[in-house]
């Protein structure tokens, strides 16, 4: 059994990250949905501020299990109509949504992938799950999918892989492209962006690394670019503004410029990118 796991809260923006988990998990062989509904943050809502804190009471506690309750059963028959071939469970629970996101994962082997709704500065949501996007992407052993609120679910055609050509003993993680992507009709479009103009030492490593390039990417069709921005995330953007792209794959380590900057950079990188899905691999 292969599993999406789906951290849900009351807002559009999660209920289109579960659409595109449906959508995706179709497409790539997924039979299994989890969505995953924590109620810990909704007991802030019941505390008294003052002095000391009180506890939220009993009667509280029970009303947001019967609205965690009815959200998951709204969401459960959205998959079903949509997909009744992938088996959906629910999970509620009262931990953080950071440990009981990782727990379930590390529990349940057959979890391969987590799906998550991001807000973004035009349409905002306030989703709680959205604030937690890089807490969980940076704790998670598995691959993470970060889906924008504005975005709809397409087949993916053109992938978009920021690499850094600096790393090129690290070049296997190209590899893990092919899973899942080989036996489609996807392009793969590599890009470097150059922070510092140095076309001499630039120039040897590139010619180093697309020597090599053939080697790690066996039966993808893809191309090489390049482009100097002073800002990587800007670069990225600029790029996809002028290219076709359908997804944005950050690979594990040094060589994501969405994954291995600054938490504020990550940060900046989800929030300003509203246009795109970005699949961090692990």
């Amino acid at each position: 059994m292969r599993t999406i796991l789906v951290p849900v809260d009351s807002t559009a923006t999660s209920e289109n990250a579960v659409d595109f988990a449906v959508e995706w998990g179709k497409k790539y062989g997924y039979d299994h949905i989890i969505l995953l509904r924590t109620s810990y943050e909704s007991m802030f809502d019941y505390m008294a501020i003052g002095a000391t804190y009180a506890l939220a009471n009993e009667e509280s506690l029970n009303k947001q299990q019967e609205e965690a309750k009815t959200l998951l059963e709204h969401l459960r028959r959205r998959i079903i109509e949509k997909a009744s071939a992938i088996r959906v469970t629910t999970e509620i629970s009262e931990l953080p949504l950071l440990r009981c996101t990782i727990e379930l994962t590390r529990n349940n082997a057959s979890v391969e992938l987590i799906v998550l709704g991001s807000d973004h500065k035009v349409v905002s949501n306030d989703s709680f799950v959205s604030a937690n996007i890089i807490s969980i992407a940076r704790a998670s052993p598995v691959k993470v999918l970060i889906v924008p609120n504005i975005f709809d679910y397409k087949p993916v055609e053109n992938i978009l892989v920021p690499c850094d050509v600096s790393n090129i003993e690290d070049m296997e993680r190209l590899g893990r492209l092919r899973s899942g992507f080989e036996r489609e009709n996807t392009r793969v479009m590599l890009l470097n962006v150059d922070t510092k103009e140095d076309a001499v030492r630039t120039d040897i490593k590139r010619k180093k690394w697309e020597e090599e390039l053939h080697r790690y990417l066996p039966g993808l069709q893809y191309s090489v670019h390049y482009a100097f921005d002073k800002d990587i995330i800007n670069g990225i953007l600029s790029f996809t503004s002028s290219h076709k792209v359908d997804l944005i794959i950050a690979l594990p380590g040094r060589h994501s410029f969405l994954y291995y900057l600054t938490n504020r950079s990550i940060s900046e990188g989800i929030y300003r990118n509203v246009h795109h899905a970005v699949l961090i691999l692990k």
